[in-house]
């Protein structure tokens, strides 16, 4: 409509019109203004509710180092919270209140267990680890306890469940493997286990042997060595008490009788000098080989082991004589030894 049409539009409308049409407009705006302020403390009110992370799979919140709450009644439904532990995906989680620990469940906010407990892991393989006077207790998913009696808490930094077993110690300093009901599956007769999580592997070791068991506790290799090392790429190297190491693979299988990390050549300064004035260096008649751990010794130049690997340096002093050094820094101190590797007294 043009500027002109609407002024004769408008004068020709009664005044009676024009009031009505007024108050329809002044409705119109309040009605506007009263949803947008509506809307607009709504929005407040939501936000009021809405802080702290949601936790669990009821959308309950957790404000942390604070409380748990329903953001729907804005109730709060766990109070005094000094910290609470979620791991990822699992609805069951540790709270902490007043330096004690108990399990939670995070859908309804109820406690699964007493909140009377020192120290707590998160579950795993459907079983929870809680200590209370140095004694160690287990729980199913339902806050139940699997072993009333406990287990003597020997101070071990993790106690988490891997494949249904974990690591128990004893008084008399031996460990074993219990099972998910809290029984031996590997009775307290060893000084070690390691739990070799790539290659799924128990490294153990008892007064007299080492021990490799899989998952299923088969034995994979057993042998009177000084040790055995999982490597993660290579294999397990098996250490002789000589100092001699094996390579088998992760079934047991032998795959080198013996193994060095490195081989290299022995010269000695001959105490002469060039026409450029530098000095004469010239190879002795032996190799300085480096084990899996570093070690070194010594072999001669058809490769023959002459000396286990005990030393931490071979250098030549000569070209038959050899200085080995068992210490490292200000703490070496060493021997003499010949090209056959006998010691020089």
């Amino acid at each position: 409509m043009k500027p002109t049409s609407f002024l004769k539009w408008l004068k020709s409308l009664s005044v009676k019109s024009i009031l009505l049409l007024s108050s329809g407009l002044v409705v119109l705006i309040a009605t506007i203004v009263a949803l947008s302020g509506t809307i607009s403390s709504a929005s407040k009110r939501m936000e009021k509710k809405l802080y702290g992370e949601e936790i669990g799979n009821n959308h309950l919140r957790y404000k942390y180092g604070c409380h748990i709450y329903n953001p729907e009644t804005g109730k709060i439904l766990v109070d005094s919270i000094d910290w609470l532990h979620v791991s990822y995906s699992d609805t069951i989680a540790i709270i902490a209140k007043n330096n004690r620990r108990a399990y939670i469940n995070l859908n309804t906010a109820e406690l699964l267990t007493p909140l009377i407990y020192e120290k707590a892991w998160e579950f795993s393989c459907d079983r929870g680890v809680m200590v209370k006077n140095d004694t160690i207790y287990i729980f199913r998913r339902d806050g139940s306890l699997v072993n009333p009696n406990g287990f003597k808490y020997k101070k071990q930094y993790e106690l988490l469940f891997h494949n249904d077993k974990l690591v128990v110690n004893v008084d008399n300093d031996k460990v074993g493997l219990i099972d998910t009901a809290a029984q031996w599956v590997l009775p307290p007769l060893y000084s070690m286990i390691e739990n070799e999580y790539r290659h799924r592997l128990y490294n153990t070791r008892t007064n007299d042997e080492c021990i490799i068991y899989n998952y299923d506790l088969d034995t994979i290799l057993i042998g009177n060595y000084k040790a055995i090392d999982v490597d993660w790429s290579e294999g397990l190297i098996a250490s002789e008490h000589n100092g001699i190491q094996h390579l088998f693979s992760y079934d047991g299988k032998l795959i080198y009788e013996v193994i060095f990390k490195s081989i290299e050549e022995l010269a000695y300064n001959t105490g002469r000098k060039d026409a450029h004035g530098n000095a004469i260096w010239e190879e002795t008649n032996c190799y300085v080989y480096v084990d899996y751990n570093n070690k070194k010794g010594l072999m001669d130049k058809r490769y023959r082991v002459l000396t286990p690997p005990l030393f931490y340096d071979i250098k030549a002093q000569t070209k038959h004589t050899f200085f080995a050094s068992f210490g490292e820094w200000s703490n070496r101190f060493g021997t003499l030894i010949d090209e056959h590797g006998k010691p020089i007294r």
